[in-house]
């Protein structure tokens, strides 16, 4: 049978990888979640050095000029996150279940995904920003800091591309490590650019978009570097870059429903963007400085959905079901009493850490409205992010991003555009937060443990083994 080509034993996996598929639960998703915290950290490290920067040299036309583009540009990133966390469920799975052979396709197939899509987005990015931004409504005072900055990072999507992907590929064969070694670095050249453009040289915004392009240049090159270098099957090899059709349609039907779904999210945060940009410029600085005091419960957040979806992506590829269970009823306890812990202490010192950036009693009063009112729920949200991780780690993923358009997408665009203009206040916008993770929370729960996911998992699964089977 073709299947049972290129099985690795269990065992001889390289000294950087981890196979969670066997040993103490919560052990491994400490080991695993650790490093993507500090990834996730170095990464809001570098956007905080940014805020920090620009708030003492830029001013706050350039710090809300950056403001006003974020959930642009979590759109984007958003879709490349999501997608290379669907092609590193199925290299997880070939992982799991030893098959080198297939791992090292779909390791092939991902990178060169990376860059097609890359390039795609950095030219379409650079050459319809101004537009894209009037769309927004970005106010016209933003305008002439907020184009120059977009316009450097959207030439440096393609290296986010292929950083998010190269980073997704190693955690999916338990190396969370090095990426956030990688990001470490990326947030030490960040910092030393940003002086540079920006206390020295003055170019406000536009010189906080050239560092955040040339760190992203540097990440990717690191990242493929250690790819090409890597001690197992999921070393990458330039020569061998191409697309594997079976694997890249599985990759996409797990990564697409991923992308689109983020997607999807960071449109209604547009949308939101566009709703705080009706409440004037110091609103929309201030929520953008929201967004990054609370950015540590969001790295949480994410490493433990993360570490979730590689460990279930291992076992399911291992078919140890009940470990899978186990792993998610663990994660789901560890995540809620860390959120919940700091969601609390946010709440109570929001007030003097906004004043660390910026002395500006509009704007941090604004800021530290914006907390009061959506941080006591952060924990609804970290149960929907470990549920889904726990389900998208089997490789089904269209269901769960139906589940999430619905709870976090629809609805709060419903709330957003006929509920807000009644009521025009910021407190009538920030409660959209509350109600849509309480709502997204609930589906997520009953789906996984009402629903037929595994059973859908297992099929899409089988199709691929007959496919190879048959070849």
């Amino acid at each position: 049978m073709a299947f049972a080509l290129g099985k690795r034993k269990s065992g001889t996996t390289g000294t950087d990888s981890l196979d969670v598929t066997h040993g103490v639960i919560w052990r491994q998703l400490l080991l695993l979640c650790v490093p993507i915290f500090f990834s996730s950290f170095f990464q809001q490290a570098h956007a905080l050095v940014n805020t920090f920067i620009l708030g003492q040299f830029g001013g706050k036309l350039a710090l809300g000029g950056v403001q006003a583009t974020a959930s642009l540009f979590e759109l984007a990133v958003g879709f490349s996150v999501g997608l290379g966390a669907g092609c590193a469920v199925i290299s997880g799975q070939f992982f799991g279940s030893h098959d080198d052979a297939r791992l090292s396709r779909s390791i092939h197939t991902a990178m060169t995904l990376a860059l097609a899509i890359g390039l795609f987005i950095s030219v379409a990015g650079v050459a319809f920003i101004p537009q894209i931004l009037t769309l927004m409504g970005t106010p016209a005072e933003l305008m002439g800091e907020a184009i120059p900055y977009s316009r450097f990072y959207a030439a440096g999507m393609v290296f986010s591309l292929i950083l998010n992907m190269g980073s997704a590929l190693l955690r999916s064969v338990g190396d969370t490590r090095t990426p956030a070694l990688i990001i470490a670095s990326g947030c030490v050249i960040n910092a030393c650019l940003d002086i540079l453009f920006v206390a020295v040289l003055k170019l406000e915004a536009m010189g906080c978009g050239m560092a955040t392009c040339l760190t992203l240049f540097a990440n990717a090159a690191l990242i493929c570097r250690r790819l090409m270098r890597a001690p197992g099957a999921w070393r990458l090899n330039p020569r061998q870059l191409g697309i594997d059709g079976r694997i890249c349609k599985s990759m996409l039907g797990t990564g697409l429903p991923l992308g689109i779904q983020s997607s999807l999210y960071s449109i209604s945060n547009i949308i939101l963007q566009s709703t705080v940009n009706t409440f004037g410029t110091d609103a929309v600085t201030g929520w953008g400085l929201s967004s990054r005091l609370d950015a540590i419960v969001w790295m949480v957040t994410e490493a433990l959905g993360v570490s979730m979806t590689t460990f279930a992506a291992q076992n399911f590829g291992a078919r140890n079901y009940e470990r899978m269970r186990r792993g998610y009823h663990t994660s789901l306890v560890i995540t809620v009493v860390v959120v919940g812990s700091m969601s609390a202490a946010l709440v109570a010192f929001v007030g003097p850490l906004s004043r660390i950036f910026i002395n500006d009693p509009a704007v941090t009063g604004y800021t530290t409205t914006m907390l009061h009112f959506i941080a006591p729920f952060y924990a609804f949200y970290s149960i929907v992010d470990n549920t889904s991780g726990a389900i998208r780690g089997s490789g089904e993923s269209f269901r769960p991003m139906l589940l999430t358009i619905l709870g976090t997408v629809v609805f709060r665009v419903i709330w957003l555009l006929a509920v807000v203009p009644l009521h025009h206040t910021i407190e009538t916008m920030l409660m959209v937060y509350p109600v849509t993770w309480i709502l997204t929370a609930a589906l997520f729960v009953a789906y996984h443990h009402w629903g037929r996911w595994l059973h859908h998992a297992e099929a899409k699964a089988k199709r691929l083994e007959y496919q190879e089977v048959a070849l």
